[in-house]
């Protein structure tokens, strides 16, 4: 940055009287300004006076061009003619010295534009320059006293001299930018001149020089302004300007800015990585899980289920490899055979048409029909949900088993792979801060999860049909009081015997404890969570006395019902 020193001796002392610059109304000691560019032309053809050219540029004429995709000034620049009438009803009128414009020269991605004038000035060049100056400060005036802010800057335009010989291009990549470059044709300017030269544009953050060791050619130089407008003001009015015996040569900085909040997680990677990894479950959380609860739902109720249009169900029946190999199969024997086991499965009827108490347990050796006497009663039941521990016993990992589980859930989208992700973060934040920062996941609570968005769903149906029952209610016993009618629904989701005994889901539990399962316990204890507090039936089959043990074990302050 510019030290106090250097302000002060780039300021003349001799002149303390303060005046009002054209750098946005800002007051400062007056600094010693840089002659206009002129050049003689041809002498007037009626009175034969000598005559110069010079130029002036006026900022805010046009919207800036911020970046590749900003299509304002192509708009803009649709129609040239209209962009020189816009320039030129800039100008006052009557100028002396017999002004006359010569040319208007657009500079659309600069957001102003040059415009070259002749007059007829004394026959000296220094005159001329001086003459040349206050009909420019005579333009400024008039166009800050007249013009209105537009819709891309709310401050009047201004007008500077034209000190070189502006460079106009429009190649695509080079914007605008509040960093410029000045390249020396000639010996380095030091930091007092580069102050008094480009100072009169706006106010400056920073003159970065060439370091000494740097022997790149050629010599350089970059200022840093604090507003955009300053240093496309700078580059058109400065480029080609002679200071002594060193030309100079004005290009864009482009400045790549790194947002605050990225800067500071890049450099406290402590804290950065356990906060990114938070976010991205918390995305997981608030995108994926309205889905997953959306597809459990519809794997109980069936809602869009195609198998039970009636010509697809008809279908699949008269074309079911097992259903023609049962063809076979006499009448006398599938009454022999269903005879034995009539008594339990009305048994286990009667149990499901009572609101949840205990599991129920169907138990018998492999081959005796449990799963078909379940099924068989369950057969009338609208929420139904089967769980097969056979199945996820046929997987050796507990990761392959919780992605089963999902699965027979209609639990989707999973993300497996999200637990070793979380593993390797948790690792990586503990070789590099020492602490784990305890967001690494594992099958068991993954399983967890999948059970406990189970429950949400049916917490979310019996919801959904105790409002169903409290508007029928309502709709039959106008103008008299009903237990449910009057009641919250909130209030009534503890109680069991307010839904009829199709509307409580069941939850099947299929072939339990055949098979060493590493999540037995967890489906266990979450089945006993939902029988205690009313949500299901859960009805558990199994050929071990091992089994039945271990489901007893779960609901202790219960008796199992067993079949």
């Amino acid at each position: 940055m510019l030290s106090r020193n250097i302000l002060h001796r780039s300021i003349r002392p001799v002149r303390r009287a303060w005046v009002a610059t054209p750098c946005y109304g800002q007051t400062i000691p007056r600094i010693q300004r840089r002659n206009i560019h002129v050049e003689q032309v041809s002498p007037d053809e009626t009175t034969g006076a000598t005559r110069y050219r010079a130029g002036l540029f006026i900022n805010k004429v046009f919207p800036l061009k911020m970046s590749s995709f900003d299509i304002r000034p192509y708009i803009l620049s649709r129609n040239i003619d209209s962009m020189r009438n816009k320039v030129l009803a800039l100008l006052p009128k009557d100028l002396p010295s017999a002004f006359t414009v010569d040319m208007v020269e657009p500079h659309q991605r600069d957001g102003g534009s040059i415009v070259y004038f002749t007059f007829a000035g004394p026959a000296t060049d220094q005159e001329a320059q001086k003459a040349a100056q206050e009909l420019v400060d005579t333009i400024n005036a008039h166009v800050q006293a007249t013009s209105a802010s537009r819709w891309y800057s709310f401050e009047p335009a201004q007008v500077f001299s034209v000190l070189g010989t502006p460079f106009n291009e429009d190649i695509v990549r080079l914007l605008p930018s509040k960093k410029v470059k000045i390249e020396f044709s000639g010996k380095d300017l030091s930091v007092e001149d580069l102050f008094r030269e480009f100072r009169p544009f706006g106010r400056i953050l920073d003159i970065e020089q060439q370091p000494s060791s740097n022997k790149d050619t050629p010599r350089w130089a970059s200022v840093h302004f604090q507003r955009l407008r300053s240093a496309t003001s700078a580059r058109n009015c400065v480029h080609g300007d002679t200071v002594g015996d060193t030309k100079l040569s004005l290009s864009y900085i482009q400045m790549h800015h790194e947002n605050v909040i990225i800067q500071w997680l890049k450099s406290h990677s402590k804290f950065a990585i356990p906060l990114a990894a938070a976010a991205l479950i918390a995305a997981i959380y608030a995108v994926f899980d309205p889905i997953r609860e959306f597809f459990v739902e519809n794997k109980i109720t069936r809602r869009f289920d195609i198998s039970r249009l009636p010509i697809i169900g008809k279908l699949r029946k008269d074309f079911s490899l097992w259903d023609m190999l049962k063809r076979e199969t006499s009448s006398s024997e599938r009454v022999s055979m269903w005879s034995a086991r009539a008594e339990q499965e009305e048994r286990l009827i009667s149990m499901l048409n009572e609101p949840p108490e205990s599991f129920v347990v169907v138990s018998g050796p492999h081959g005796s029909g449990k799963t078909a006497l379940v099924r068989n009663a369950t057969h009338n039941k609208k929420y139904k949900i089967t769980i097969d521990a056979a199945k996820l016993a046929s997987v050796h990992s507990e990761l392959e088993q919780m992605s089963l589980l999902a699965k027979q859930l209609g639990y989707w989208p999973i993300f497996s792979a999200i637990i070793s992700i979380t593993n390797m973060i948790d690792l990586m934040v503990a070789a590099t801060t020492g602490s784990k920062a305890g967001i690494s996941a594992t099958p068991e609570s993954q399983t967890r999860k999948v059970l406990d968005c189970l429950a949400l769903v049916l917490t979310k149906i019996r919801r959904d049909r105790l409002i169903h029952h409290q508007k029928m209610a309502r709709e039959q016993h106008v103008g008299s009081k009903s237990a449910i009618a009057d009641e919250n629904v909130d209030d009534l989701l503890g109680r069991n015997d307010l839904l009829p005994p199709e509307d409580i889901p069941v939850i099947i539990l299929e072939n339990v404890k055949d098979k060493d399962l590493m999540v037995d316990s967890i489906m266990l204890e979450w089945a006993a969570s939902m029988v205690e507090s009313g949500l299901a039936h859960v009805v558990a089959t199994t050929h071990s006395i091992g089994g039945y043990r271990d489901i007893q074990r779960a609901q202790p302050q219960r008796a199992v019902s067993l079949l």
